[in-house]
């Protein structure tokens, strides 16, 4: 029987110790977890505003969400760019690498799709500059597999 009440007594103590352990978060607001600096949600985020693991550990960006994001309002995993204090300029996605970027390993600017280089891409392997389609090179093109002049 000392058992039991020894294991009731321990019990009650976590439940208790847990929820003065919620109460304390709730009111700490957005710095959980193990950071490298306050205003964090996570483990490992660097500055500030960042959700998730090991955000901005190599630069000074803010408001990532996701794991090993770097520079500013980044969502997914391994992203790179976005403007510090301008909402949407981050990249959304896996491994893009400049600015308003939606996807997969898209470089430059506004690229939707999976493996755009340029500006403004829609597409699969685009490259060039506001051009759609898939195996796409040249600017203002659309199509599939389609090769013209680079304007850049």
């Amino acid at each position: 029987m000392p058992i039991l009440r020894s294991s009731l007594v321990v019990g009650a103590s976590l439940v208790g110790a847990g929820a003065i352990a919620l109460v304390g978060a709730a009111t700490a607001g957005a710095d959980s977890g193990l950071n490298l600096a306050p205003g964090n949600d996570g483990l490992l985020n660097g500055p500030t505003l960042n959700q998730g693991a090991l955000n901005n550990i190599l630069s000074a960006g803010i408001g990532n969400q996701g794991i090993a994001n770097q520079g500013s309002h980044n969502v997914g995993i391994a992203n790179f760019g976005g403007i510090p204090g301008v909402p949407f300029s981050g990249n959304t996605g896996v491994a893009n690498i400049g600015n308003c970027n939606e996807g997969v390993a898209n470089i430059g600017n506004c690229n939707q799709g999976a493996a755009n280089i340029g500006n403004f891409n829609e597409g699969l392997l685009v490259i060039g500059n506001g051009s759609k389609g898939a195996v796409v090179i040249g600017d203002g093109r659309t199509g599939f597999i389609r090769v013209g002049p680079l304007g850049f």
